[in-house]
């Protein structure tokens, strides 16, 4: 099997596994997409299929892109995590980290509280992080 299919397949359920087991919707998060760095759609939570996962998977890795850009603009490493702010709601876009080569898109109702919707994000992750690694 070719390495890279086999950590695609190892992250899809992963992620599938951190997804289930955080009550996202208790957290006022409608959908969260994991994708590769060049926007392929590694795992989704949507129940009520709102979206198009390999739209929003190729927005998420251009969004990130463009941000790290306008980051070395004016010196600034990287990019930890960008959101988009609308009175609907809000969508937080976030890096694994370096040693994983995935992002996070994470959308949220308009009454989710920012501080806990972003500890609920850095959570996902970390259980992400953590799971990955016991499956190696």
């Amino acid at each position: 099997m070719n390495p890279h299919k086999a950590n695609l397949a190892s992250a899809s359920l992963a992620a599938h596994h951190v997804f289930n087991q955080i009550g996202l919707s208790q957290n006022g998060i409608s959908t969260v997409v994991m994708t590769t760095l060049d926007g392929q759609e590694i795992a989704i939570y949507d129940p009520g299929q709102k979206f198009n996962a390999i739209r929003l998977s190729a927005m998420t890795s251009s969004l990130i892109a463009i941000a790290r850009s306008v980051g070395k603009e004016v010196d600034f490493d990287g990019c930890d995590r960008l959101m988009l702010e609308t009175p609907t709601g809000k969508i937080i876009f976030r890096p694994i980290g370096n040693k994983y080569p995935y992002l996070l898109c994470v959308v949220v109702n308009r009454d989710a509280i920012l501080g806990h919707t972003i500890w609920t994000v850095d959570k996902i992750i970390s259980n992400f992080i953590q799971q990955i690694t016991l499956d190696r």
